[in-house]
Order: structure tokens, then C-alpha cells, then sequence
């Protein structure tokens, strides 16, 4: 896997690990539903961008074709 997209996968893991961990927090400490539900929906997200990065090495999507847009 070429550097960048290692360094790329390596960042939205560490930010989707995080989000896992502020949900759990949440729920223990709020009842904001709308906000772990806009923290949920982020981390889907990122998990989407994780598996089309991951599936590079798999003949799956490849990222350096896919817009920039759908990288954040």
C-alpha cells in the first residue's frame, strides 16, 4: 500500500477509534440523542472511507480515483 494512503487509512482509523470512545462517554453522561446520533453518522462515515482504502488491495474502489471531497 502506497505511503499516503497508509498515512491516510492510519488518521481515519485513529479519528473513527476516538468517536467510538466520545459515544461511549455520551451515553453514560447525556441525553443528547441528537448529538450521538450526528457523532454516529460521522462515524459511518469514516468507516466507509476506512473500507475503500482498505479495498485498494483488494480490486475494490482506488482511492487516488475517487474525489478528494469524498476523503474527508
Amino acid at each position: 500500500m502506497p505511503q499516503h494512503v497508509n498515512n491516510r487509512l492510519t488518521k481515519l482509523q485513529k479519528e473513527h477509534k476516538a468517536l467510538d470512545a466520545e459515544i461511549k462517554r455520551l451515553y453514560n453522561t447525556t441525553n443528547s440523542e441528537r448529538t450521538i446520533k450526528e457523532m454516529k453518522v460521522q462515524k459511518l462515515k469514516l468507516k466507509d472511507q476506512i473500507q475503500r482504502l482498505k479495498g485498494e488491495n483488494n480490486g475494490k474502489e482506488n482511492p487516488s480515483q475517487m474525489a478528494p471531497e469524498a476523503w474527508r
